[in-house]
């Protein structure tokens, strides 16, 4: 197989691309082509992919180029974990906003931010998708770049390209279930969840005893609703007041950290908005890091473990390797299309459920009816990511406008709508669609 990971000289994601490839899956006859537009972050990036797989007898070949449309030739699976300028672009956003006296809407998934980063990368991806048309029409995007839920909507709506989107967010833990279970005082391995609803808006649809079978969403809901917090750290406390309000608000429990949730929502008091770059790595991190792939690729370190520390939760190289081997799994936490899994959803939208892969293919697993004032806040959400794809896709301002409009993210609507055209005015060189 033929892996292309588009962001291949990123902080945090690319070294976990490299350790499931090299490490965990140890990959012999198979191809990883890492893209990225900082030739020096991403030549020191495969250099030290390539060290390590020497160092443990994997024979994976492992490569970099800023080429990106030679790199997806012949691919069977693209890999994107790559925001346009990430950094830079979300603070001329946040000065925009600061100024218009909006600067909690300077978010990375919903408001007004997250519709900006939206249209930036929704661009990239189409582009991708594009390139992969002609060059690899069969291969899937197995997408990791946020607004993930809007940019898989516009993959999926407007190219030929098969996409799911990873988050597991909801999992708030590197391997699973982290938070929920100790809330009714269980392990993680003691339980089992299913999560469900959109992308940084997903809900906890059951929680059940594995050994027992015992129904244990009743429990969560009261611990939620009225249970002693006072052992848990204040962090945690003001996380559960918010899902308490949730709770009576929507008639289900959130999944996930409530900030991220809170991107989708209009402004609350209690939330903490993001006031620098949501990005992984300062620029000292980043130089840091660079020495470290270039010591560790040039066999001056032989400590190549640490560029394991901090790795991405998502996994989408298990996905991959479980379509093209024709394997029966099921995953816990996937973006595709709903296909019925959430009743109270259009079939074509891209929802967060749990999914069944067998045969080669992904299917949604279906989940039990929303609550009603769940179902309707998904739905004006899922309808938000509808139309930020079709403005992207089409270069359409009316519609970037239409969806300010219709955000609930969004209070002030007269001031957004000056905040956008100031901002697809900056941004045009990566808009070149709104013309």
């Amino acid at each position: 197989m033929k892996f292309v990971l588009i962001g291949g000289g990123s902080f945090v994601f690319a070294p976990t691309v490299l350790e499931d490839v090299i490490v965990k899956n140890r990959l012999m006859n198979d191809e990883l082509v890492l893209v990225d537009p900082n030739a020096e972050a991403v030549e020191a990036m495969a250099g030290a992919g390539r060290r390590i797989a020497d160092k443990l007898g994997v024979t994976v070949r492992i490569s970099a180029t800023t080429d990106r449309r030679q790199a997806l030739a012949g691919a069977d699976y693209v890999i994107v974990s790559a925001s346009p300028q990430g950094a830079r672009r979300w603070a001329m956003d946040y000065d925009i906003l600061n100024e218009l006296g909006m600067a909690d809407q300077a978010r990375e998934c919903g408001g007004v931010g997250g519709l900006m980063n939206g249209l930036r990368s929704i661009t990239l991806l189409l582009d991708v998708c594009r390139d992969m048309e002609e060059v690899c029409p069969q291969a899937r995007i197995l997408d990791v770049t946020n607004p993930m839920p809007r940019v898989v909507t516009a993959i999926d709506r407007y190219t030929s390209i098969q996409a799911a989107g990873f988050c597991n967010i909801a999992y708030q833990g590197a391997e699973g279930y982290a938070f929920l279970p100790a809330l009714v005082g269980k392990k993680p391995e003691d339980v089992d969840i299913v999560t469900a609803g959109l992308n940084h808006f997903a809900w906890v649809v059951s929680m059940k005893d594995r050994k027992t079978g015992e129904d244990l969403l009743p429990a969560l809901i009261s611990f939620v609703q009225e249970g002693d917090w006072s052992a848990l750290p204040e962090h945690k406390r003001r996380e559960l007041k918010v899902m308490r309000r949730w709770l009576e608000q929507y008639g289900a429990v959130a999944a996930g950290a409530v900030d991220h949730h809170a991107e989708y929502l209009p402004l609350q008091e209690d939330i903490h908005y993001a006031t620098t770059p949501p990005y992984h790595g300062t620029e000292e991190e980043r130089r840091q890091r660079l020495l470290e792939l270039q010591a560790i690729a040039s066999g001056e370190s032989g400590d190549w473990e640490v560029l394991f520390n901090h790795p991405s939760w998502e996994h989408p190289i298990d996905v991959a390797l479980t379509l093209k081997s024709g394997a029966t799994r099921t995953f816990d936490i996937l973006n595709i299309r709903n296909n019925g899994a959430i009743p109270q959803l259009p079939s074509e939208r891209i929802v967060e459920v749990p999914v069944r892969i067998e045969g080669g293919e992904w299917t949604p697993i279906a989940i039990p009816a929303l609550p009603d004032a769940l179902a309707a806040a998904v739905r004006r959400i899922s309808d938000v990511h509808e139309i930020i794809a079709e403005a992207a896709a089409k270069g359409d301002a009316a519609l970037v406008h239409q969806a300010v409009d219709l955000d609930p993210a969004i209070s002030n609507k007269e001031a957004a709508h000056v905040a956008v055209d100031r901002m697809l005015a900056i941004h045009a060189d990566l808009l070149p669609q709104f013309k």
